[in-house]
């Protein structure tokens, strides 16, 4: 059975956020996050002919691996923004090189890690944005919140998530994929350093 051709819209809306947000990120060259954005694009523009043009085996693998990657390249590589922009540049390579292992090793142990490896990027985010300079504390914590956006959208309205078998398939899936555009634009106002 297809799935219905309206999960295509939320995919959709994702796509539009990524497309606004590399454009703010590259302004402030920003390049990690950046990247890690344009991977969550690729995936839900992937969703997008699935749900709306063709449900092709390769297309709903495709789909579904590169949707569990892009999460995890894209968290890691938003935490190792995160840390470039404390002026932390030889820790911030080892993030990244930390990110790329981590990759690697969702390939080699996936069943295993890649769960896991979500929770860690997200986790290890929240907090890193709560250390981006600023004189009101109040900023840094909203900051945080809208960090942790992807995460409680994941832990509530995924298809792993808490709420998703009492609220149904299809509201599940839209508001899961509305976090994640939500999540995706505020990048942009998460990471940014004060003065820039």
């Amino acid at each position: 059975m297809l799935p219905p051709v309206h999960y295509a819209l939320t995919e959709l809306l994702i796509v539009a956020a990524c497309i606004f947000s590399v454009n703010k990120l590259s302004r402030n060259n920003y390049y990690f996050a950046l990247f890690g954005i344009v991977l969550i694009g690729i995936a839900a523009a992937i969703g997008a002919v699935r749900f709306g043009l063709m449900s092709t085996e390769f297309i709903v693998q495709l789909n579904k691996i590169l949707a569990l990657y892009a999460g995890v390249l894209c968290l890691s590589l938003v935490a190792t923004q995160i840390v470039f922009n404390l002026n932390f540049k030889i820790l911030g390579w080892i993030v990244f090189t930390l990110s790329l292992l981590s990759i690697v090793s969702g390939f080699v142990w996936p069943k295993l890690l890649l769960i896991k490896l979500i929770y860690f990027w997200s986790i290890l985010s929240i907090i890193l944005v709560l250390f981006i300079p600023d004189e009101e504390i109040s900023k840094r914590i909203v900051k945080s919140i809208l960090m942790s956006i992807l995460l409680i959208g994941f832990l509530t309205v995924s298809k792993r998530g808490l709420l998703t078998d009492s609220i149904g398939a299809d509201l599940s899936f839209h508001l899961y994929h509305t976090l994640i555009a939500i999540w995706v634009v505020s990048i942009n106002f998460a990471v940014k350093e004060k003065n820039n």
